[in-house]
């Protein structure tokens, strides 16, 4: 339970806000560097932490990030030609480049020194690991990259997903730090049952999670301050005398990392980012990396499942809210809980029907929230601190974000220590 004050604190975006304010100190995913293509492509429009925006790649191919209204008569800058290293306004010819500089008045006479008195709002950019990233911030203070494991490697390395999900961007972050739902939401009948044949086949599987997650649907959680946001950690009885442990984080402001290939060879890496683009939408990016090996067809193809198809020419998920994610109540009866195919578009199915911006001041909260909890307890004072001069040491330090998820097996009568837990998740 959150209080209503707390709640609408928490869920702003909008510049000048708390919240708004906290979030753009932080280098923010903007865009699939796919979305512009080449130099002098078409602008895009961009919507980020409620600022209505333009994307453009200029003929160097470095990327501009402007606001969308022309300064002069505040037409759209989206109808503008992009061309000659700066986007032009289609309706008076001003031009502008990635700096925000105003190159050309063709409108002004010749002789007119106006157009050196104008400026457009423009923004930071970085463009790595498949993202452009944007800097919403002081340009004052700018903040450390996040070094996180997957941002240099080659491009064949890593794929990225992206996207729309119709909340504000803390209920995508609390379903992603939330381990005791996909016992549940993602499971099928055979699991959720745990009917001898399913017992049988997890008891030969080798990865840990396929043999033991299912066997404890009420794990015991811990949650941890860090450097770079909340350690969870979820203890599974498994019987044997022992406990499966899992760790995954709430990296901050967006992230989640919830799956590490180092743990076996030739597995893939996984997180999520929830992105807002304001208080009631945001964008849902998932990073698949490999750091030993190019993804293969098969790699690219899991990780295009768990994202679900778009409507094309969109980010829109086809299984959506006007069409009830395309239950299956068949399905539902006889193979799954849900009757909804593809995980992403359970954990929106969920998270969408709450509504946009869920009322927390109406919740129940269990043990099993023990990692929402602390999240929200932490973000709500990390922003109150940043109102009070305080910025955290993620801001300004990117190697915090240099982290794993870890899981193992302990006797039970064996605790796992701060130092061990640290040194688990240590990338």
């Amino acid at each position: 339970m959150l209080s209503i004050d707390d709640n609408i604190y928490m869920t702003q975006v909008d510049r000048g806000s708390a919240m708004g304010d906290f979030l753009r100190l932080f280098w923010v995913p903007a865009l699939l560097s796919s979305e512009l293509p080449g130099p002098d492509c078409a602008p895009i429009r961009v919507t980020l932490l409620g600022e209505k925006l333009i994307a453009f790649r200029d003929s160097s191919g470095k990327v501009g990030l402007l606001f969308e209204k022309c300064p002069h008569r505040r037409a759209s800058l989206f109808f503008g030609r992009n061309e000659e290293m700066g986007i032009r306004c289609a309706y008076h010819g001003w031009k502008f480049d990635v700096n925000g500089e105003c190159i050309d008045m063709p409108s002004e006479p010749v002789a007119s020194n106006f157009r050196h008195k104008i400026k457009q709002t423009a923004f930071a950019t970085e463009e790595k690991g498949g993202l452009i990233w944007a800097y919403l911030g002081s340009k004052t203070s700018m903040p450390e990259f996040p070094a996180f494991p997957w941002i240099n490697l080659p491009s064949k390395q890593v794929h990225i997903t992206k996207r729309l999900e119709r909340t504000n961007w803390i209920q995508g972050l609390e379903g992603g730090i939330d381990s005791s739902h996909s016992n549940f939401l993602h499971s099928n009948l055979e699991s959720f049952r745990m009917t001898k044949e399913w017992v049988e086949k997890a008891a030969k599987a080798s990865d840990l999670r396929a043999k033991y997650h299912a066997l404890d649907r009420s794990p015991v959680f811990t949650a941890e301050d860090t450097n770079y946001g909340v350690r969870v950690g979820a203890r599974r009885d498994i019987g044997e005398g022992k406990y499966y442990w899992r760790f995954t984080h709430w990296m901050m402001p967006f992230y989640n990392l919830f799956k590490n290939g180092d743990k076996a060879p030739g597995m893939n890496s996984q997180g999520i980012a929830w992105i807002p683009i304001d208080k009631t939408n945001c964008w849902t990016i998932v990073i698949t990396w490999n750091e030993q090996r190019e993804l293969s067809d098969a790699d690219i193809s899991s990780a295009d499942d768990f994202a679900g198809p778009v409507i094309t020419g969109s980010f829109e998920p086809v299984r959506n809210i006007n069409n009830d994610y395309q239950i299956n109540r068949e399905d539902q009866i006889l193979n799954t809980f849900t009757g909804i195919e593809g995980i992403q578009a359970q954990d929106m199915a969920v998270q969408e029907s709450m509504g946009s911006i869920v009322d927390r001041n109406e919740e129940h909260l269990g043990t099993s929230d023990t990692a929402i909890i602390a999240m929200r307890r932490r973000l709500l004072k990390l922003s109150s601190d940043y109102s009070k001069g305080y910025k955290p040491p993620a801001v300004n330090d990117g190697s915090v974000y240099r982290v794993r998820f870890a899981e193992a097996l302990v006797d039970q009568n064996q605790e796992l220590s701060e130092v061990e837990r640290t040194r688990m998740c240590q990338h």
